[in-house]
């Protein structure tokens, strides 16, 4: 039996040992699996990556092979970097050396370089009105030499807004004008084309309130009936403030600095002035011609593949730089570009205007002749004259109501030990043992003690309610006064908003 036993025992310690180790053979087993599908996972994905560089960087070598022919369009664009960068400099740059056929490029720098010589710009234009036009248009306006844009160019550079969306093109141009670079009937004209541009209603009053600085606070009104007009007048005087601080900028009379052309070897699409004068200028040039354009753009795509994106694609001048309202409202709220935020501001002006008035409408609501003010936890209106009767005596009512008399359900208690007091002290210590005389004492000053603290609680709520009726009537006149004075100075508020309306009328036309 004792043999048996421990056999078995034996036994069963060896199957449990047996069943940890496969439990932990399998979870090992689990963990490596996981980590197999980690690492063929991390690997077929480096592999991807590795196959799709090496298939961009076999196409890149075929385009640039293909791209030997045109070697004469590219010198054309490495001297036309030259021209600009030695114009901007102030120097005297040489010709180009050799034309290349149906290429808009040659005779447009040469038209720059020779001080806008008729027959070449007649070329060029033939060649491409467009990209010719945007050239010039750009060119000059980054060599400070903005008495000589065109009308014309400037309208064909531009085209049409579609549908609100502006195009890299469209906004080097709009921002070039903002800073002065086509001189002001050029800004105009472009003004002109964005505000026929804008599709509804933007919040475009709202950015300009907030270029408001160091305007005081005003006093909010001590009634709620005020604070919609209240409100109008304080925010027209917030946006009369933050136009005053947009159009006050005096530096905006003259062109920015940073108009001025920045040499630079190819545009870099991370830089926060990819679309300034300078970067567009240097995007359009390295377009190249038309036969050789598709496989230039590709060879873009195709160095973003072989680098993983570290080198990414510079886009196209027909990109999109945004919405058109989504720039107006970021060029207003822009403190540190004031041609920028001045320019917006003309072209939302009439919606701005729009909102100032009917901020002076609103300002200009008839208040209420009473207004209802909580006093005591009651509701009482008020006049310039005083309270209202009526309502000022429905409060005292209120309060008195809140404290009744002193009642037999207040004395429950007092009474319940007085009655049991007695019926001790008489029927139980008269007739039993004199103890319960003394029972019947106490139970008889619990009684007195329990009627005593009923009365005074009772007393001391009257007393509190005469309290709260003198504080009722005193807040009352104070409330009535301040409805008083307030009302007395609306019409100072009101010639106030005026006044401010007027100057934003001033600023804004």
């Amino acid at each position: 039996m004792s043999n048996n036993w421990y056999t078995d025992n034996r036994q069963n310690r060896e199957l449990e040992e047996l069943r940890d180790q496969m439990a932990a053979a399998s979870s090992e087993a689990s963990s490596l699996r996981s980590r197999l599908s980690q690492v063929q996972g991390t690997m077929e994905s480096r592999l991807q990556r590795l196959t799709t560089a090496f298939d961009a960087f076999v196409e890149l070598s075929d385009i640039r092979e293909s791209l030997i022919g045109f070697a004469d369009a590219a010198e054309v664009r490495r001297h036309a970097g030259q021209v600009l960068a030695t114009l901007a400099s102030g120097e005297t740059p040489t010709r180009v050396g050799r034309d290349v056929p149906a290429y808009w490029l040659a005779p447009a720098v040469e038209a720059i370089r020779g001080g806008l010589d008729e027959a070449q710009l007649a070329e060029a234009m033939k060649r491409d009105e467009v990209r010719t036009s945007t050239f010039l248009c750009l060119a000059l306006a980054a060599l400070g030499r903005r008495n000589e844009v065109r009308a014309e160019w400037l309208g064909t550079a531009f085209g049409e807004l579609t549908a609100g969306n502006v195009t890299r093109t469209q906004r080097a141009l709009w921002t070039a004008a903002a800073r002065g670079g086509f001189g002001a009937e050029g800004q105009q004209w472009i003004v002109a084309q964005l505000k026929a541009g804008i599709t509804g209603t933007g919040p475009w009053a709202g950015v300009v309130k907030e270029r408001a600085t160091g305007l005081a606070v005003s006093a909010a009104p001590p009634f709620k009936e005020f604070t919609t007009q209240f409100k109008a007048g304080a925010d027209l005087a917030r946006l009369r403030a933050g136009i005053e601080a947009i159009t006050g900028d005096t530096s905006v009379l003259e062109p920015d600095g940073a108009l001025a052309y920045a040499a630079g070897q190819k545009p870099d699409p991370d830089s926060p002035d990819r679309d300034s004068t300078s970067a567009l200028l240097r995007l359009l040039i390295a377009e190249g011609s038309e036969p050789e354009r598709e496989m230039l753009a590709r060879v873009g795509q195709l160095r973003a593949k072989v680098t993983n994106g570290a080198a990414p694609s510079n886009g196209s001048l027909g990109d999109s730089a945004g919405e058109l309202g989504k720039l107006l409202e970021a060029d207003l709220a822009k403190t540190d570009e004031p041609h920028l935020a001045a320019t917006a501001l003309r072209v939302v002006a009439d919606a701005v205007l729009a909102d100032a008035e009917e901020l002076l409408r609103t300002a200009s609501l008839p208040t209420p002749a009473q207004v209802s003010k909580e006093i005591e936890w009651r509701q009482v209106t008020l006049t310039p004259d005083g309270a209202d009767r009526l309502s000022l005596a429905k409060a005292e009512a209120d309060i008195t109501a809140t404290v009744q008399p002193l009642s037999a359900g207040d004395l429950r208690g007092p009474i319940g030990f007085g009655v049991a007091g007695v019926a001790v002290l008489v029927g139980l210590g008269f007739l039993v043992h004199p103890f319960w005389i003394a029972v019947g004492v106490v139970l008889l000053g619990i009684a007195g003690y329990g009627y005593w603290t009923a009365r005074k609680k009772r007393s001391d709520e009257q007393a509190d309610t005469v309290r709260r009726i003198e504080r009722l009537r005193e807040q009352t006149k104070t409330a009535a006064a301040e409805l008083t004075s307030y009302k007395a100075g609306e019409t100072a508020r009101l010639a106030t908003a005026a006044g401010d309306l007027e100057e934003v009328r001033k600023r804004l036309a």
